[in-house]
């Protein structure tokens, strides 16, 4: 990295530039993000049109990747880390060096390509908020910067760690159980079904453009003539099974690409780190006296192959993370549950009996799933009425009704909530869902206050949804439809035990919302 001397600045310290082999990545990295627009272009070229427009937009951003480059400096000052960046916007990030949280090192596989690496600086108000990052480092000295940045913020052993290799330590205290076989919880994960929505949603804009571009092409006609000869049912079933295949099939390489290698271990007392990705390799050090809690992921297809995935909830981990860390991906419950317990430090709040929410609750889940299966049964009978749909449009109700009553039973079992120890001490622990069902252990230190949330029909089923805010992962964790007595006790249980002073009413947000 050279230096840029500065000499009207009243700071001595110098600006440096990243590594100029970021000159080489900058370009490819804007071709592949125009991808999309360069396939318009060829399927548009394919049927007659001529959309030069699009090289012409591919060009602007080849050029804006490469003057990134020459537009970006950064220095470190005995108390700020800022960075220079933009040619028409013009902007500096200054962050004070007494906030930065964790200094994590990710390289994409063009970068790894040309040995260089992206260092993210963490900060204690960085979620929700622009990050700091240091785009195209060389390798070796990734190592000298990151202790550079730590230097006075973390304790001494950590800071040890950021200067060394770290891959002994990470193969021999290795704690987490990741295999190459937990591949096959990839598709129970459902990450591909978005993937899908993205590709449909990429196709109708296709279809929209120059006049249904889509439809102009020879294949699309084919294929569209060969299904209409198919029958109804027999369409249908090709086209779930071929949706499913191409989703599981997308899930599996997201999964293979993302957590290849897995690997979490402690380098002291109150340093975590985690490693991970077969193209994309990301390195992330946690700051353990930042952790608020853990989460576990237990949707109902993970939990159908036995299945979980642990998360940290941590402050100053950055937006793109939105305050959650994975330190197990979806694979054997056991090994999620072994993960979550030693990095909480305590296995009760992941094992222990939550408290129902009583009949009540029962009661309002059975209301919803009944108003919802109206308003399909509303929609079939206006299909119908209009001659859109035959009368035998109804038996698709024998599914219907069984399937949501068994979501309902699953929602009322998966719904509870436990407080254990009291004051500064204590847990909070909530679970509620059933297609995508989490269970939700917070540290009540970590907890800033709460808000008793309810609405006209909970009002009058004597229920509420008390949400606990704090500055960790997504800020905000609810407990729903429970007794509004019970909220209130919880309440107190927390924030009076903690800072004394005049029960239910000091430190609460009352609001109380028709929906």
């Amino acid at each position: 990295m050279s230096e840029i001397s500065q000499v009207a600045d009243p700071d001595p310290t110098p600006w440096r530039r990243l590594d100029p082999r970021m000159l080489l990545v900058h370009p490819v990295r804007e071709i592949i993000k125009y991808l999309p627009i360069l396939l318009v272009a060829l399927v548009a070229g394919s049927v007659g049109g001529e959309p030069w427009w699009t090289y012409v937009l591919s060009g602007i951003g080849v050029l804006a990747g490469l003057s990134r480059w020459f537009t970006t400096t950064y220095r470190i000052t005995p108390t700020h880390v800022e960075v220079r960046r933009g040619l028409l916007n013009r902007r500096m990030l200054s962050v004070p060096r007494e906030r930065i949280r964790s200094v994590d090192v990710d390289a994409t596989f063009l970068h790894r390509l040309v040995r260089l690496a992206v260092v993210k600086v963490g900060t204690s108000a960085s979620h929700g908020q622009e990050g700091l990052a240091f785009d195209g480092v060389s390798l070796t000295e990734v190592p000298a910067l990151r202790a550079e940045l730590l230097r006075g913020v973390v304790a001494p052993a950590a800071e040890s760690e950021a200067t060394e290799d770290s891959g002994e330590n990470a193969s021999r205290d290795n704690f987490s159980g990741w295999r190459w076989s937990w591949a096959r919880f990839a598709p129970f994960t459902l990450t591909g079904v978005g993937s899908l929505f993205v590709a449909a949603f990429f196709a109708l804009q296709l279809q929209f453009f120059d006049g249904g571009l889509l439809l102009k092409l020879p294949f699309v006609r084919d294929s569209i003539d060969q299904a209409s000869r198919i029958p109804v049912v027999e369409l249908i079933a090709i086209i779930v099974i071929a949706l499913i295949v191409v989703a599981s099939v997308v899930a599996l390489v997201r999964y293979v690409l993302s957590y290849s290698g897995f690997t979490i271990w402690r380098s002291d007392a109150a340093t975590l780190h985690v490693r991970h990705g077969l193209l994309r390799t990301r390195q992330v050090t946690l700051d353990e006296r930042r952790l608020r809690g853990v989460q576990l992921a237990e949707s109902l297809s993970l939990r159908m192959v036995g299945a979980s995935a642990a998360h940290a909830i941590m402050t100053g981990i950055g937006r793109e993370s939105g305050g959650m860390m994975v330190i197990e991906p979806a694979g054997p419950r056991s090994d999620a549950l072994r993960v979550a317990e030693a990095v909480l430090g305590d296995a009760e709040p992941l094992h222990c009996d939550l408290t129902m929410h009583g009949p009540r609750a029962h009661r309002r889940r059975y209301t919803r799933a009944a108003v919802g299966v109206a308003v399909i049964a509303l929609a079939v009978l206006a299909a119908q009425l209009l001659g859109y749909l035959s009368p035998w449009s109804w038996t698709v109700f024998v599914a219907i009704v069984p399937a949501a009553a068994a979501l309902v039973e699953d929602r009322w079992r998966s719904l509870g909530h436990a407080l254990l120890g009291s004051g500064a001490d204590g847990i909070l622990v909530t679970r509620s869902g059933s297609l995508a069902r989490k269970r939700v252990a917070v540290r009540t230190a970590g907890i800033i206050g709460f808000t008793v949330r309810r609405s006209l029909f909970q009002r009058r089923a004597g229920l509420a949804t008390l949400i606990a805010t704090t500055a960790a992962g997504r800020h905000k964790y609810e407990i729903p439809d429970v007794p509004v007595e019970e909220a209130w006790r919880i309440a107190d249980a927390v924030l009076v035990a903690r800072q004394g002073g005049p029960a239910v009413s000091a430190g609460v947000a009352h609001e109380q919302r028709a929906q």
